[in-house]
């Protein structure tokens, strides 16, 4: 049998033209930039916003994507412009018009408690016990109410003096049992009878804040009647009181030899002094 052999040349292009055919006809449809490529979906859409909502500082910043053709051909990609990202939640503009306001005590605040007690030889008295070591803040949202987990007020109980040593004493180890629990601690979580605006107030006010006041490991509800007085440049004082019983806070009364009685109901009071500012 007679082989034909063809030149070498022939065979070559032969085999470069069933490649070119190959790659034109075989390319994966998941390639990116391929023409099969769809539009994002509504529910991507969806869940993009809701990303942007809760996290808006780390949200990526939008893809640029190149126009294309009916045939598929990507155009123009150097002039392509990306879609704005959605601004709702910006902590930025948040804060610019977020209005709160933030009660601070300064220096020059006291707190002390009052309990009226009999005395071997000199009848009825109020013991009252004081401290300067008192700190805190309150903090206002925009329409007035109280922000609880940006709110809280310190005594500091182990520095609360009376007049009698034996009397402290007492009140540090069995009462208040300040070995173990240092704080008295006021917790507001709503106030009424505050000016709307308390940045630029002026004049007097009477008031009320409740909140949970704990003291040692037990924690109560309580009301305080207040007063203040504004200066109109940002700057409060007043006064604010609270009575409940002993029992309330599961303590012991003060029981030492010269004390004949003692009366159940505490009074708790807050000479304070504060700035107001606006965030």
């Amino acid at each position: 049998m007679k082989v034909v052999r063809q030149p070498i040349s022939a065979v070559l292009l032969t085999a470069v033209m069933i490649a070119a055919v190959a790659m034109a006809c075989g390319a994966p449809a998941d390639e990116p930039g391929a023409a099969q490529a769809g539009p994002t979906t509504a529910s991507n859409a969806e869940q993009t916003v809701a990303t942007a909502v809760e996290s808006p500082a780390t949200a990526p910043a939008a893809e640029s994507r190149a126009p294309v053709s009916a045939a598929g051909d990507s155009t123009g990609a150097a002039t392509a412009t990306p879609a704005p990202m959605p601004t709702v939640g910006d902590p930025t503009a948040d804060a610019a018009t977020s209005g709160n306001v933030v009660f601070t005590l300064v220096e020059g605040s006291v707190a002390r408690f009052k309990v009226e007690e009999e005395l071997a030889r000199t009848g009825f008295k109020v013991a009252t016990g004081v401290t300067q070591d008192v700190a805190g803040a309150i903090a206002f949202a925009a329409d007035g109410t109280v922000i609880a987990d940006e709110s809280r007020m310190v005594v500091m109980a182990a520095t609360l003096t009376t007049d009698s040593n034996r009397r402290d004493g007492y009140v540090r180890r069995r009462t208040l049992e300040t070995d173990q629990y240092r704080e008295v601690v006021f917790v507001p979580t709503s106030v009424a009878g505050l000016p709307e605006s308390l940045a630029g107030a002026s004049g007097t006010a009477e008031y009320t804040i409740t909140g949970d006041l704990t003291i040692k490991d037990q924690t109560r509800v309580v009301t305080w009647d207040a007063t203040a007085e504004f200066d109109g440049s940002g700057n409060v004082s007043g006064m604010a009181s609270v009575e409940f019983t002993f029992e309330y806070f599961d303590m012991d009364k003060p029981s030492v030899a010269v004390v004949l009685s003692v009366d159940d109901t505490i009074r708790l009071e807050l000479d304070y002094v504060g700035t107001i500012t606006e965030e």
